[in-house]
């Protein structure tokens, strides 16, 4: 991005911060100022670069010019494309924006079920005529993740039987790491690379992308992590409905007459696919009830990155189109 000169530049007072001040500055001041367009504070950063630079401060302008900066100023832009929600509902969510952290520790034990369904597709498995995994895989993955104990009403006869499993699967294909060919699933080869790569294998189950990568669904799951940033439970039906109240201002559906799914519709779809997701990943601890479910650090740690990748979502301030059908 080029920089330009503005006529509301910083004066003195900034150019005279220290690298955290400056910092704090870029990231929470900064963006909370009136922007009189779309990439105004993008271009107000990269002029102070240039004045950083003139006045032989390089550690203040390469911060200016930091990818990590202009992430964090992109993710505060996208929540102004949601023009009446109030800063205060963002600020828990705001506070993670930073540099990428670490996957949380300890990752391997959220990972171990999406590791263990890519070993056991192994070189590859033919799949039953619905689609699903082979009786025998389904059996010998619930003997080791014991998901029928921990939810002992079930009575499995396949891997429709095992919510928990089906999820997993789904979300695996969906997110490239399995792929189908015909009537067999196989890893991909990014699945392979993941498989033995717990980073990467992290960043992979926990991007919204590809497998909510419509406008809609980005914003759905966005505005899902800042409240599950914001009031650390997870009850999926209230949730949903705490994020179709957000949504509702930006979104409406295309045929308002003749379309079956409103916001609400389209936004419980995905807060709840996004819960099942978290159950064989280990994300939720149970709350005061049944369907309550209280992120633990594996599951703040995959809403701060589906915070942090709004950075590449959409930004109009409204929207027609509607939820998907």
């Amino acid at each position: 991005m080029r920089a330009v000169p503005l006529t509301d530049q910083p004066g003195a007072e900034v150019l005279a911060l220290d690298v955290p001040g400056l910092r704090d500055w870029l990231w929470r001041v900064l963006p909370t100022r009136p922007a009189s367009s779309e990439h105004a504070h993008h271009e107000t950063a990269w002029a102070l670069a240039e004045r950083f630079d003139a006045a032989g401060l390089p550690a203040q302008a390469a911060l200016c010019r930091s990818v990590t900066t202009h992430e964090v100023l992109s993710v505060w832009r996208w929540t102004r494309s949601f023009p009446e929600v109030p800063t205060a509902f963002w600020e828990p969510a705001l506070e993670t924006l930073g540099p990428e952290p670490a996957p949380p520790a300890r990752v391997r034990h959220s990972l171990a079920s999406a590791r263990g369904l890519l070993e056991a597709v192994g070189e590859g498995l033919r799949l039953t005529a619905a689609g699903t995994l082979p009786r025998t895989t389904v059996f010998a993955l619930d003997d080791r993740f014991r998901w029928t104990e921990d939810f002992p009403w079930l009575h499995p006869d396949g891997e429709a039987d095992i919510p928990p499993l089906h999820a997993l699967h789904e979300h695996l294909v969906a997110q490239g790491l399995l792929s189908r060919d015909g009537d067999r699933l196989v890893v991909s080869e990014d699945g392979r690379a993941a498989r033995d790569d717990l980073p990467r294998l992290w960043r992979a189950v926990v991007d919204p992308r590809p497998r909510w990568s419509r406008d809609f669904e980005q914003d759905a799951l966005g505005v899902t992590a800042a409240v599950l940033l914001r009031r650390r439970a997870f009850t999926p039906g209230r949730t949903a409905e705490e994020v179709a109240d957000v949504l509702a201002a930006k979104w409406r559906p295309a045929e308002p007459a003749s379309t079956p799914l409103g916001v609400y519709d389209g936004v419980s779809a995905v807060v709840h696919a996004w819960y099942l997701v978290g159950v064989p990943l280990g994300w939720w601890d149970t709350g005061h009830g049944p369907a309550d479910r209280r992120p633990n650090a594996f599951g703040r740690a995959a809403a701060e990155a589906v915070f942090r990748a709004m950075r590449r979502a959409g930004t109009a301030s409204a929207r027609a189109g509607g939820p998907p059908r």
